[in-house]
């Protein structure tokens, strides 16, 4: 939340943000396919080292950046480097343990991977609300750091098994291979059905995700009046209940399966953003807010897990790109709505408006239990 509130610091309009968070997801859904051809061939740590190389220099410009067409370029070069990261960790991690036959080995890795970024995240709350106290900016010059400190990390401390990669540049040849991988991976995203509908799952989710995280720091900024350093604390409380909800996700998926916890989220979900809407009351706001963070959380770990078991190692992180891909372009053009429509309705309103997006999960995911034999 702490980015929109800086931008709204340095007078950059609501319309203004919804351009730029639109911009770096759309510089995300253009490069994301190629990006995650480029793990899948040439190595997932070294499009890692990649992304994290080039967040730890745009974070440093973003200090001392306040123009808009600046921030434009900056926010373009964000989405490349974000294309360089993701899906890349989450392929290196499950091909380094072996993970992609084991359902429920995965699921508890992916709860606990998110359960561990999360206390990352609670810490780092406490620290930008005491940054942001001081100087606001300087989150800008943390963000920088700790990629750089990212960045050491998987030179010198993470390995990867490149024999596979190898394989691939042999056969192919550089970019030959490159279009032939690509074709590959689109084909199986679009023939293999519970895979397509997962993806257009995730874009609903994206969708209605896009609209309360761009709204509700509007919600609390511009009605509730909370001073810019308590959104840093509302990043913490976001992160502890995103570690309860990760946990809370594994143990459900684990007894009740994927097909029940996914749905049941959702469902909860539309609730919450519906109650968040229409409450007046601050401590019953706030209460609604963590149970949100909780259960968003909680979902999208097992979604992921559930999402892999379909996908085959070789074309992992391609695969996992396209469902990004997809996601992000939804958010774009929900960011571009929303900030248009903030001029005319309250965030509030939009975000009850995006509730009714979630109900669309269970209709989905029941398609897709029609296609998965395995049924669990």
């Amino acid at each position: 939340p702490l980015f929109i509130i800086y931008l709204l610091s340095i007078k950059i309009n609501p319309a203004q943000i919804g351009i730029l968070l639109a911009i770096a997801n759309i510089s995300i859904t253009i490069f994301e396919f190629p990006t995650g051809l480029y793990a899948d061939n040439y190595g997932r740590r070294k499009s890692l080292l990649v992304s994290f190389g080039l967040f730890s220099l745009l974070y440093f410009i973003w200090f001392f950046s306040k123009s808009f067409y600046v921030l434009l370029i900056l926010s373009i070069l964000g989405g490349i480097a974000y294309a360089f990261q993701s899906g890349a960790r989450d392929s290196l991690i499950i091909d380094n343990l072996k993970l992609e036959n084991d359902d429920a080995k995965r699921n508890r890795i992916f709860a606990r991977l998110s359960a561990y970024g999360h206390i990352g995240f609670l810490i780092g709350g406490f620290i930008a609300a005491l940054l942001a106290f001081y100087l606001i900016k300087s989150i800008w010059l943390a963000a920088s750091f700790l990629n750089i400190a990212s960045f050491m990390i998987y030179l010198f401390f993470i390995k990867e098994d490149l024999s596979k990669q190898t394989s691939l540049q042999t056969i192919g040849r550089g970019w030959h291979r490159l279009i032939e991988s690509s074709g590959e991976s689109l084909r199986y995203a679009i023939k293999n059905k519970p895979t397509l509908l997962l993806i257009i799952i995730g874009m609903v989710f994206a969708l209605a995700m896009s609209v309360y995280g761009f709204g509700y720091p509007i919600f609390f900024k511009e009605i509730v009046k909370i001073p810019n350093y308590y959104f840093g604390f509302l990043g913490a409380a976001s992160a502890l209940m995103g570690i309860i909800g990760a946990f809370l996700g594994e143990k459900l998926s684990e007894k009740k399966g994927y097909y029940f916890t996914i749905s049941l989220f959702a469902i909860i979900l539309l609730g919450l953003y519906l109650l968040f809407g229409i409450s007046s009351i601050l401590w019953l706001t706030f209460i609604i807010f963590m149970m949100i963070e909780l259960f968003i959380n909680g979902w999208y770990p097992i979604f992921l897990s559930f999402f892999n078991k379909f996908i085959p190692s070789h074309i992992r992180t391609s695969v996992l790109s396209l469902e990004s891909s997809a996601s992000l372009a939804i958010i774009a053009l929900g960011n571009i709505l929303v900030g248009f429509l903030l001029t005319f309705l309250s965030s509030n309103i939009l975000i009850i408006y995006s509730g009714f997006l979630f109900i669309l999960i269970p209709i989905l995911l029941f398609y897709v239990k029609t296609k998965d034999f395995s049924k669990k």
